[in-house]
């Protein structure tokens, strides 16, 4: 079987390729340009010598028709796995061309270039986001989440660059959902929705001194020198990069999965909870952590037993094993 990864060399992906390849699949991934790449094909045929794995060059995925000559190129492609997020933003752009075209445009670029280009593909997986599954306000707190929850927020309510984002996964899901509706193509879809992803890069190459955003929480807790940081006020789920990379590769061999949203956690993302983790998993740094235990801790509900239950159950890795594998890394290069 071969699997189309887009995006291949991000921080989800890279887990996600790892996973198919140890399998036995067929993988063509996407870059925007062989120097993203390269270094990244060099490990995994270090890892996996008679690995199938290849790359394709797709410079910016929000391009009319970015995705056309990959599929043309390769009729073998049974599976799309779409991971890939715009690189354009930033607040040099007003917050539409900077968040919404390229995500909605993105998604519907490689869905559009699937139903015309490869008919043989019968199942498409989406990165998206508990971004589009939580609620605001007080319900973010009163509110269960589980997969069938959606965030309210519209463009409408869009006065933020995290607002621009958050709208932006939503819509480039509710695209893909109505793609589908209204298009009717030869293949299913699923989408994965995690909060926070922790853990550590696949590969050392890929550690860099400021992670991906997520992970970076980690880092800036344990270089805290007083309470006031971005990550004391951090309010979020979390889980680790190894599940979401599992959740993507399960819908293509668990029929239970295939056609619903798969929205996983593991626990809640305290800051307290995380400096302590650090505290107690690195004695040497225990002096240099501040201690955070009396910062607020305001539950987010949720449940995924609808996500789970339908595999026979899945045991998530640990909030504690995610920190401590993400910051032996980390520190193996980065020390405090």
């Amino acid at each position: 079987m071969s699997v189309l990864v887009t995006g291949a060399t991000g921080f989800i992906a890279l887990h996600v390729v790892d996973k198919l390849l140890a399998r036995g699949y067929t993988v063509i991934g996407t870059a925007r340009s062989e120097e993203r790449f390269a270094p990244f094909l060099a490990e995994f045929q270090k890892k996996y010598p008679d690995g199938k794995l290849s790359f394709e060059i797709v410079p910016d995925i929000g391009a009319d028709d970015a995705f056309d000559h990959v599929l043309q190129a390769h009729p073998e492609i049974t599976k799309v796995l779409h991971t890939a997020s715009p690189f354009s933003y930033g607040l040099n752009k007003p917050f539409e061309e900077a968040y919404l075209t390229p995500a909605v445009n993105g998604t519907l670029n490689i869905l559009k270039a699937t139903k015309k280009y490869a008919p043989q593909v019968t199942h498409f997986v989406v990165t998206s986001s508990f971004a589009a599954v939580k609620k605001v306000g007080d319900e973010l707190y009163t509110h269960v989440h589980t997969k069938d929850s959606w965030n309210p927020m519209t463009w409408d309510n869009v006065d933020s660059e995290t607002a621009a984002y958050v709208v932006s996964k939503i819509s480039a899901e509710k695209a893909a959902r109505k793609f589908l509706e209204d298009e009717k193509p030869g293949f299913s879809l699923s989408t994965v929705n995690p909060p926070l992803v922790l853990g550590p890069q696949l590969f050392d190459v890929a550690v860099n001194e400021t992670l991906n955003t997520s992970n970076q929480y980690i880092v800036d807790i344990a270089k805290l020198t007083d309470k006031n940081g971005t990550a004391t006020k951090i309010s979020s789920l979390a889980v680790d990069v190894r599940d979401v990379a599992e959740f993507h590769v399960l819908p293509l061999e668990k029929e239970a999965i295939r056609n619903q949203r798969n929205f996983i956690a593991s626990s809640n993302f305290y800051p307290g909870e995380v400096a302590a983790i650090i505290k107690k998993n690195f004695p040497q740094y225990a002096d240099k952590v501040l201690d955070l235990d009396d910062l607020p801790k305001k539950e987010i509900k949720f449940d995924v037993s609808s996500v789970v239950e339908p595999l026979g159950g899945y045991e998530f890795i640990s909030l504690e094993k995610s920190v401590v594998d993400t910051l032996t890394q980390y520190f193996a290069k980065y020390p405090l």
